[in-house]
């Protein structure tokens, strides 16, 4: 009985060793959470200022461009990591490297490798050709789906109160769950096609894209409800091998030709796989690679579309001269004149990503200059 106040005591010198061990290591986590915490505070400041300084040296890189390329942008110039030979005497500065404690590295895309969706929704022209053959070639093989979704992103460009057939207007969208309104305006950003009847996470994204959270309005049979349920999963019985989303940007002007991808140049009205490809050979060069010292780009739209305008075609069985190569001309170019640049920056382990979009204006293009800038994470 002597020994059973011994054993308690020492149940309790353990329960207090326990406890304070406890007690110091929450402090210690604390302590470092706070010491993290205050350490990327103060790289905060610094990432910024690297991703803004990565802006403006995208924004010199455009600026300089080699002088018998001036009036064309393509993927064998500096600023989209090609390698075209240059008489330029400006000096190329490099996309990636160290700055201060710090490292960044710059990539810049130009707007019109893709179709910027609002010139083609708020046109007149073939803008319902290239969403109607955009629709194929994501894979929407239902003509009634297809004519769904077409009219649906013409309304909710359009700022008229009336929808069209198989369009949607505010009555529509109130009556889903949460409700909101039709744009009735320009598109800013490609997700709010995503709001759009019709359109659902795989006809935004392809059936075989992931790591995409869920929107609150995902469409699906319109009910946001049944895409809550499903979660975002390829339970469709349709196989989208493509997305809306690679095919349409929401800003920048005409289709480049020199650096659309084969996907977006099929929209053009006119041209098939066999003179897509025409194209795409032709602007790689010899050697069959974009962005070298080979590469031969386009120098005028003219070049691709049968002898429109007078000039002469070279593309074999190239859309001809007529009311698809007329209407053809408001679309197709060979300069772009928006660029998303995307910064990446990182400092002793800590990593921001930083998003800029620059616009190209004047005469010459000349004047370029950041209209957004914003961070990822």
């Amino acid at each position: 009985m002597r020994r059973a106040p011994r054993g308690f005591a020492l149940i309790l010198v353990m329960l207090v060793i326990i406890a304070l061990t406890a007690i110091v290591a929450g402090f210690a986590i604390s302590m470092k959470t706070e010491m993290t915490l205050a350490r990327n505070a103060d790289y905060d400041d610094e990432l910024e200022w690297m991703g803004r300084s990565g802006i403006e040296l995208a924004r010199y890189e455009l600026a300089n461009k080699c002088a018998e390329m001036r009036n064309i942008d393509a993927l064998n110039q500096p600023w989209a990591g090609g390698h075209s030979p240059c008489s330029n005497d400006v000096d190329q500065v490099p996309m990636e490297g160290d700055l201060g404690r710090g490292h960044f590295a710059i990539s810049i895309k130009d707007m019109e490798r893709k179709w910027d969706i609002n010139l083609v929704a708020n046109s007149r022209g073939p803008q319902t050709d290239i969403l109607q053959k955009a629709l194929e070639e994501v894979g929407v093989t239902d003509a009634d789906k297809a004519s769904t979704i077409a009219d649906s992103i013409l309304d909710w460009v359009s700022p008229t109160s009336e929808p069209r057939f198989n369009g949607a207007k505010d009555d529509y969208y109130l009556s889903l769950t949460p409700p909101y309104t039709c744009k009735d305006g320009p598109i800013d950003d490609i997700s709010e096609l995503l709001l759009v009847k019709g359109v659902t996470p795989e006809i935004f994204w392809g059936s075989f894209s992931t790591n995409h959270p869920e929107s609150s309005y995902h469409q699906s049979g319109g009910s946001t409800t049944e895409t809550r349920a499903n979660g975002f999963r390829n339970d469709h019985p349709d196989i989208y091998p493509i997305g809306l989303s690679d095919l349409f940007s929401p800003m920048g002007g005409k289709l480049n030709v020199n650096t659309a991808d084969r996907k977006t140049l099929m929209l053009i009205p006119g041209m098939d796989e066999n003179t897509v490809d025409q194209v795409l050979r032709q602007r790689a060069g010899p050697d069959g690679q974009d962005g070298t010292e080979d590469d031969a780009p386009f120098e005028n739209p003219a070049q691709i579309m049968g002898g429109l305008g007078g000039m002469g075609g070279n593309i074999q069985g190239g859309p001809q001269a007529g009311t698809a190569a007329g209407g053809l001309a408001a679309y197709v170019d060979v300069r772009s004149y928006v660029f998303e640049v995307k910064v990446q920056t990182e400092i002793n382990g800590y990593k921001r990503t930083f998003d800029g979009i620059i616009s190209r204006s004047g005469p010459s293009g000349g004047q370029i200059k950041c209209v957004r800038f914003y961070w990822e994470n």
